[in-house]
């Protein structure tokens, strides 16, 4: 199989307790009646799938759905049309069978033929596309993080449970041998009682420069930007959007953060937090404000202390990214390659895993077919997937607040601090809200 093409490019409907509205939806009535009509998926069906956002991750999906036969792609959309149009020529070559393309993603809700789309876009477009496909009686696969504020992860948990709706975050690792096995060692008591654990990745590599031009020819830069503030367009901002603050928050912090706290969630035992503090900053001038090179976070959880690392040349183990887990007994090294046990008394080897063959993962689609069949929750339900996205969301508010925070895990909110709060939510550009 030849390599995909790179190419550039009514209402509310429920409540967050402690923040207040939190839904957000602009489809006709009929589209919130699309449960109703939801086609029940048999054992031997082929699950039709729309994919939005075909980009870098985008691609990656595409690229393995159309090896699997457990699904049809059957549209495929994005806001620049220049990048969609060359993707669908590789599928339609590799399968034989020609998506169709829709620039506007409301056009994939209105489909029957469409059981299940993924959400492949900018991070700021998870929410609400999420929350939108759950009204259409999709089930959706999103990219992580969930979010990029607390109430609107909550909001998507809220949809995907009042809609009856299989919603699984991307954070695939879930779904990868090395992880498991390092679960069993660590659930299995070997290391003793975990009491500190850690999770690193390097520094930032996105600047937040940039030089306004004119919109490209084929891209609805209107509805790439979305929800998000009207600003004039830049390759920048267009190529470069994990830099900046409109669609993404924090850079690696929600990039790999979102992963590897994920997994030390899932290793603690333990997924609320307690209080977080954070420091860092861009000592060289050449990252901005909002997207610290260097970040120091500390995270208090019951009976254990986590941190997040982001620094030049950090490697334990001669690990770029990993996680570490440090016990009475001894500690574990993880990433997606091996699993290694320290002291060498402990007998426990060295564990190395097959070669990651593709981001997207396919065992972790097959996850999501088999709820979509089974109606079971997911290896990443959106519920799990939302709280650990909490966690370096609001590692970076303390970077904004430059405090120590303490946070009330029940009600989603800060700990008699209304200056903080404030950052949990966002405002949304008309015609969307939220």
């Amino acid at each position: 199989m030849k390599q995909p093409p790179y190419s550039c490019s009514r209402r509310q409907f429920l409540k967050n307790a402690a923040l207040g509205a939190a839904a957000f939806s602009i489809l006709p009535a009929k589209q919130v009646a699309g449960l109703k009509v939801a086609r029940r998926i048999g054992p031997n069906d082929r699950i039709g799938l729309g994919v939005i956002g075909t980009g870098g991750m985008g691609r990656r999906h595409i690229e393995a759905f159309a090896e699997n036969e457990q699904c049809d792609l059957v549209a495929l959309c994005d806001a620049a049309v220049g990048r969609f149009m060359p993707v669908a020529e590789w599928v339609e070559e590799n399968t034989g069978k020609r998506p169709e393309l829709e620039q506007d993603f409301r056009r994939l809700l209105e489909r029957d033929d469409i059981d299940a789309i993924v959400v492949a876009t900018p991070d700021h477009w998870h929410p609400l596309m999420t929350v939108m496909g759950c009204e259409a009686g999709k089930d959706v696969y999103v990219e992580k993080p969930a979010s990029v504020t607390v109430s609107e992860g909550r909001a998507m948990v809220e949809a995907a449970r009042r809609y009856g709706r299989v919603v699984q975050l991307g954070s695939q690792q879930r779904s990868m041998e090395v992880f498991h096995r390092a679960m069993d060692i660590i659930h299995g008591g070997r290391l003793g009682q975990i009491t500190t654990a850690t999770a690193w990745v390097g520094i930032n590599p996105w600047g937040v420069g940039e030089v306004p031009t004119d919109v490209p020819r084929g891209l609805d830069w209107d509805l790439w930007l979305g929800p998000a503030p009207k600003v004039p367009f830049s390759n920048e901002r267009f190529g470069g959007w994990m830099g900046w603050h409109d669609y993404a928050r924090g850079g690696q912090l929600t990039n790999w953060g979102i992963h590897l706290l994920d997994i030390v969630h899932w290793g603690i035992g333990q997924d609320k937090p307690i209080s977080v503090q954070a420091l860092g900053g861009s000592y060289r001038g050449n990252v901005g404000q909002d997207n610290y090179e260097t970040i120091e976070a500390v995270f208090e959880y019951p009976g254990c202390t986590v941190t997040w690392e982001q620094r030049f040349n950090h490697t334990p183990e001669n690990r770029g990214l990993g996680i570490a887990f440090y016990g009475t007994e001894g500690a574990l090294f993880v990433d997606r390659g091996t699993v290694v046990v320290r002291p060498d008394a402990l007998g426990i080897p060295e564990f190395v895993g097959e070669p990651e063959k593709s981001w997207a993962h396919p065992p972790h689609h097959n996850d999501f077919f088999e709820c979509i069949r089974t109606r079971r929750r997911p290896a990443a339900d959106i519920e799990q997937g939302h709280l650990s996205t909490v966690a370096p969301l609001l590692a970076g508010i303390a970077l904004k607040t430059r405090r120590k925070l303490y946070w009330n895990a029940q009600e989603e909110r800060f700990v008699n601090d209304p200056q903080a709060d404030k950052h949990l939510t966002r405002a949304y550009r008309a015609p969307w809200r939220l």
